[in-house]
């Protein structure tokens, strides 16, 4: 028998690794040393907050294809700096409650690192989740997504009060150990990417251990932490590179608590009990395998499942209820207002801009069934569309007056961030029931107030219920004038209106600003926690505005507008429409029919037939997610008006085409 040659993998280090696996060593690169394995006993958790030996974060675990971005867990280095991922839990982070006895909350700098942690690990995930789940090779990869969810749930936790310091220490260690699975997400992405130009050397990381040859090697060119168990008998090994296995030895603290531990917080906070530490208990602390502990929880938090079980009781006896009612309760245009209300452009005038066929061929596929619960009344961000037509005609016409003179400072109450309006009180604002509450009633002995309500002038008492603090003070206390001019800056007539083409183009833009006022409070509650961020500098307001300034693709005076005439203009939006939807949650589980790649594929490619088929399904996702997250339908895609903008009828030619400016 031939004696065992040198290893042909690298290694700086070496150790007999009975411990671990009798008649197996244990080959290293990128380390200082080879852990000891783990005990056999049952994990404890230590009034550090860690949980000794069997700390998944600090000492290396065996390697899970599925979760391969784990061994760049970083390890906390000798002389750190500050660093809130990696720093000891003390009471220096937390602070008495002013008003409640035995009771703290964290203190705000503490609260303020991990937000802005938070806000990183989101953002540094955020693509490599997309990409991810649209990549057919990367199918069997995992993205941490119980450590996204667990995150921001410590971070919520964090921002309420405690009453015993070991809940404290529990929440913030599983509030560092979520964002450092994030983190390690992020930087394994980076060096994923970048497959040619690895690191040749990196801080130190948490490793991971192999049993295949070609992991182990591909891994150490990555300069993250590895170890190779193997036989003894394999390779002949340098003698002058053994060592002797280290002792766990990075938590030295005693337990926290005696037995039995007691949960006062739920299950997964706490170290699970497992058949095989070493195999199975960082994937269950994770929360990907079953644990062998049983639920203990304190009277405290007893009490408070059991309220929350209450509540879910409570709610499924309304369910019931509401079941046997089923009938009645479902969504047809008799009974529900928002499919009233989406049916009501069958009522418009015949000059009102017509629907794009493809939005109706879309709104075939929207199950109005899986209509959501809505908001009642609805509040609008700009008055709704039917108060234009179906009221007596002296009463359009005010509401148009009303409309165009105040245009501009509707526009602002959104910039502002005021909160939207109901049906009534768009009502008052656009005939005359509002502006006269706001005039003073005459009183013969004041002569101040001795004149009547003037219709052309209602604005002077100003009205903060339409006006922003700012522009309502200006009016009020200033004399300001709030009112704007036409396209053409000619003054508004009360009949500027009475041409057809100027309510069509008032209607068509009032359409469009309901459209991204829509987008934005989808976005708000897709994005909780940055939707602002995404819009003001994520470019994400700009794709927004390609989409819903693309409700018309052609905006030359109606000239080409039907569907895909001009194709540029098409591509262009529905493009932006891509941009838009594919951030919002389901969009890699919707049903896409024959397409397979829609994060990725070339738009400008598609035949005619395909780029129509994938119109309709984004638009499909669009408005389904719109009536299932807000439960509302979502403006109109409309042909585009007749005129760039309302203007009089003396400038009429010059503003009859061309692009649209601001209105």
């Amino acid at each position: 028998m031939s004696s065992p040659q040198p290893p042909s993998v690298p290694y700086e280090f070496w150790a007999s690794a009975d411990d671990w696996r009798p008649g197996h060593v244990m080959l290293a690169a990128n380390v200082d040393s080879i852990p000891s394995p783990p005990p056999r006993t049952a994990p404890v958790v230590r009034v550090d907050g860690l949980w000794a030996e069997h700390e998944w974060t600090l000492y290396p675990q065996p390697f899970h294809p599925e979760f391969p971005y784990l061994p760049w867990i970083r390890l906390p280095p000798r002389n750190p700096p500050r660093d809130i991922l990696r720093c000891a839990v003390d009471k220096k982070m937390w602070r008495p409650h002013v008003s409640k006895t035995n009771t703290h909350l964290v203190q705000p700098e503490v609260l303020d690192d991990l937000r802005a942690k938070l806000e990183g690990a989101k953002a540094a995930v955020e693509m490599p989740f997309h990409e991810i789940r649209s990549s057919p090779c990367l199918s069997s990869v995992q993205h941490p997504r119980k450590a996204y969810a667990r995150a921001f749930e410590v971070v919520d936790r964090l921002e309420r009060e405690f009453d015993a310091w070991r809940d404290f220490v529990e929440v913030f260690r599983n509030a560092q150990r979520s964002l450092i699975e994030l983190f390690a997400f992020a930087d394994w992405w980076v060096d994923f990417k970048a497959e040619e130009s690895r690191p040749p050397f990196r801080a130190p990381t948490r490793g991971a251990i192999f049993y295949d040859e070609e992991r182990y090697a591909r891994h150490v060119q990555w300069s993250v932490a590895s170890f190779l168990l193997i036989p003894s008998a394999t390779y002949s090994l340098d003698p002058r590179k053994r060592i002797q296995l280290s002792p766990r030895s990075l938590s030295k603290t005693e337990p926290m608590t005696l037995r039995p531990l007691l949960h006062s917080l739920p299950h997964w906070y706490y170290p699970p009990h497992v058949e095989n530490s070493l195999a199975e208990f960082e994937t269950a602390a994770r929360g990907y395998a079953d644990r062998l502990d049983s639920f203990n929880p304190t009277e405290g938090h007893k009490r408070r499942l059991e309220k929350v079980e209450n509540q879910h009781h409570d709610e499924d006896g309304r369910s019931a209820k509401r079941a046997k009612m089923w009938q009645a309760a479902q969504p047809h245009s008799s009974n529900n207002l928002e499919l009233r209300r989406s049916k009501v452009v069958d009522s418009a005038p015949v000059w009102f801009p017509k629907r794009q066929e493809i939005w109706d061929r879309a709104m075939f596929y929207v199950n109005p069934l899986h209509m959501a619960q809505a908001q009642s009344p609805r509040r609008f961000a700009f008055p709704p569309l039917h108060l234009f037509w179906g009221a007596k005609e002296e009463n359009q016409r005010t509401f148009y007056y009303h409309y165009l003179l105040l245009r501009r400072e509707l526009s602002m109450r959104t910039v502002d961030g005021l909160p939207g309006l109901t049906t009534a009180e768009w009502r008052s604002i656009l005939g005359h029931t509002y502006w006269k509450s706001m005039w003073p009633k005459p009183d013969s002995n004041d002569p101040s107030r001795t004149s009547s309500y003037d219709p052309t002038k209602f604005w002077i008492y100003g009205g903060p219920l339409c006006f922003t603090e700012t522009t309502n003070t200006a009016i009020t206390e200033h004399g300001a004038d709030p009112t704007s001019l036409l396209a053409c800056n000619c003054e508004v007539e009360m009949d500027t209106a009475d041409d057809v083409d100027v309510r069509q183009t008032i209607l068509y833009h009032l359409n469009l600003n309901h459209a991204l006022e829509e987008i934005r409070e989808m976005d708000r509650l897709q994005f909780p926690l940055d939707q602002a961020k995404r819009w003001d500098y994520g470019g994400r307001l700009s794709s927004v505005d390609g989409m819903t300034d693309m409700w018309g693709p052609i905006r030359n005076g109606g000239v080409k507008s039907g569907f895909f005439e001009d194709k540029t203009a098409w591509r262009t939006w529905l493009r932006c429409l891509r941009e838009v939807v594919m951030e919002w949650d389901g969009f890699d589980a919707w049903d896409w029919g024959s397409f397979t790649d829609v994060r990725t594929m070339g738009i400008n490619k598609l035949s005619q037939k395909d780029f129509y088929k994938l119109a309709v399904h984004l638009l499909t996702f669009f408005i389904h997610t719109f009536i299932t997250r807000l439960g509302y339908y979502p403006s109109f895609l409309l042909h585009p008006p007749i005129l760039a903008g309302p203007c009089c009828s003396r400038h009429r030619k010059k503003f009859a085409t061309g692009p649209f400016g601001p209105f």
